[in-house]
């Protein structure tokens, strides 16, 4: 079959591309009030690259191009948390009303799915590397 580090990279590029299209429609409807708002279609698509090109190629390739890309976008998640809770924070009443604002507001669990996908993508770099060796 197919080697772990190959199957777990090409399902976090897969997974990345999803999360990216929802990220996609969210935002535009958000009306990319933000210049970070854009953040999320700078890092994620380098990262899903380096990782359909992990599940891609041989196992002997240098693999330093997708730990950072993966690390980048792992920092990127934490960083939209903040965000969206300033977002939420923004909302009328603020975190006063945070029953209200968090259904309303920005979604705070979303930014984190980036942080996971990309922890299993520094996972798969790991288990490639292993292998090459």
């Amino acid at each position: 079959g197919l080697p772990a580090a190959r199957a777990l990279a090409g399902l976090v590029a897969a997974g990345l591309v999803g999360t990216l299209g929802e990220v996609g429609l969210l935002h535009f409807r958000g009306a990319f009030q933000h210049r970070a708002m854009f953040m999320p279609f700078v890092v994620p698509p380098v990262a899903a690259l380096a990782a359909a090109q992990l599940a891609l190629s041989r196992p002997s390739g240098d693999r330093r191009w997708c730990r950072w890309s993966m690390r980048v976008t792992a920092v990127l998640g934490f960083v939209g948390v903040a965000f969206h809770a300033r977002g939420i924070a923004r909302q009328m009443g603020g975190w006063r009303n945070w029953s209200q604002n968090v259904l309303s507001g920005p979604p705070l669990p979303a930014p984190p799915s980036f942080t996971a996908l990309a922890i299993a993508g520094l996972a798969a770099t790991a288990l490639s590397e292993g292998a090459a060796r």
